[in-house]
């Protein structure tokens, strides 16, 4: 609909599907009649409160634009000249099952022919070979004890070549010794907490040991550390720049990550 109010009923609708369908991977895609950012429109900057009904419903749903190619501007009001206007208003939104199952998926935007608007389609590209991952440094690395230590020790080195040569044996040397400490944070705090919990029943049940209390408070302490370690660890992956240090969210931040991996696939537009 092209009135904001009577798009409310859509918005109860996807809401309501994503809640029943929240285990399986599904994808919505239409003209929705309102744009998202300030950038899918030609002429305004201005973010409406239909915008924001809009990418509240999306969030709600846990939904999220699948990578796209072709035009940017999906609708335009055929006129030219200083009364041209474009938006984007036609999208394809999957959630995060879409993502992790179909990740290979893309929105494919084509030419509008006679119509105001872009047809869309969802294209599947061919999964390419697994070639190995490539290394990858992550800042948490740096919290690691060994950290600095292993690096003096590294550079301290000597090499034959000139000094781009030597800073490449380097490298590639310091890269398979950080690879044996990179233990991921989350299965480290998983089983810090297991330990934690562990020595709080003994607690509960009465063992109020000196050596039991110690183990406990020593074990908050490491949790705690793990747990900032964790969050970095996902906060990097995700590239979600604008959440507060303080919210912590593993399995968002995961997700996030999983999209971003999936969008940075997709072609460009043009």
């Amino acid at each position: 609909m092209c009135d904001r109010n009577a798009r409310l009923t859509l918005w109860d609708d996807l809401a309501h599907c994503a809640s029943r369908f929240k285990d399986e991977p599904w994808v919505v895609l239409r003209d929705f009649n309102v744009t998202r950012y300030e950038s899918e429109h030609s002429t305004s900057c201005r973010v409406t409160k239909a915008m924001q009904e809009f990418n509240n419903v999306i969030l709600e749903a846990e939904l999220e634009d699948l990578s796209d190619a072709g035009f940017h501007f999906t609708w335009n009001n055929m006129r030219v000249g200083s009364c041209a206007i474009s938006k984007k208003l036609d999208r394809a939104l999957g959630n995060w099952n879409w993502f992790k199952m179909m990740g290979d998926s893309y929105a494919q935007y084509h030419p509008p022919g006679i119509s105001d608007h872009s047809p869309v389609s969802i294209q599947l590209r061919q999964m390419q070979p697994y070639r190995g991952r490539p290394f990858k440094f992550l800042n948490f690395l740096a919290e690691s004890d060994k950290f600095i230590h292993t690096v003096k020790q590294e550079w301290d080195k000597t090499y034959p070549g000139s000094p781009i040569i030597v800073i490449h044996k380097k490298l590639k040397s310091l890269k398979g010794l950080l690879k044996k400490f990179c233990t991921r944070p989350d299965s480290r705090v998983k089983e810090l907490r297991l330990s934690l919990y562990s020595a709080q029943q003994e607690m509960m049940n009465g063992a109020m040991d000196q050596s039991v209390v110690e183990r406990e408070r020593q074990l908050r302490r490491e949790v705690g550390r793990a747990a900032r370690l964790e969050e970095a660890f996902f906060k990097q992956k995700s590239r979600i720049q604008w959440l507060k240090e303080g919210d912590s969210n593993s399995a968002y931040f995961h997700r996030m990550a999983s999209i971003w991996q999936s969008k940075c696939k997709g072609p460009k537009y043009y």
